[in-house]
């Protein structure tokens, strides 16, 4: 496996409230010039975060871990195999942490679609994220909320593929 990514603190908060006292007790300092360079030091640092995020990414994509397809799934004529959303999530979580990214689900329903985000975030903060969407899986005999969860967990496990780029 590749050596864990060194995360670096963004800010030092010490010196920044140090700077805004300073600019607080003094009447002739600039504060529209503070905002300025606190806007540019936001910017530089988003950039940063971006960058770290990207060679985290390209790491972990260097050395994927491997996901099997461990549930069988068997109904009329149609048989086949798929990778668990626990054990999917656990592999690629535990790989992604290696490199300093975790990652998450945000959830939506709206217009009788379930709308499911996978967000991965760096821990200098920058995120990215997939969505996708489709209409509750009425397959079977689900009720309304099963047929719900079941499009959930499917979403869930094929945003985390894509976002991950298993």
């Amino acid at each position: 496996m590749t050596e864990k990514t060194a995360v670096v603190p963004a800010t030092d908060s010490r010196a920044l409230m140090q700077i805004i006292e300073r600019a607080a007790s003094d009447a002739t300092y600039d504060v529209a010039k503070l905002r300025e360079l606190l806007t540019l030091k936001k910017e530089w640092e988003a950039n940063e975060a971006r960058k770290a995020f990207v060679v985290a990414l390209n790491a972990f994509k260097a050395e994927p871990p491997e996901v099997l397809k461990s549930r069988k799934v068997g109904f009329g004529n149609t048989n086949y195999r798929h990778a668990a959303l626990d054990d999917a999530s656990e592999i690629i979580g535990a790989s992604l942490a290696l490199h300093g990214i975790s990652h998450r689900w945000s959830v939506a329903q709206a217009e009788g679609k379930v709308r499911v985000t996978c967000i991965l975030t760096h821990a200098l903060g920058h995120s990215e994220s997939v969505t996708m969407e489709a209409t509750p899986d009425t397959s079977g005999s689900k009720n309304s909320i099963q047929a719900i969860g079941s499009t959930v967990s499917y979403l869930q496990r094929y945003t985390l593929f894509t976002a991950s780029g298993i």
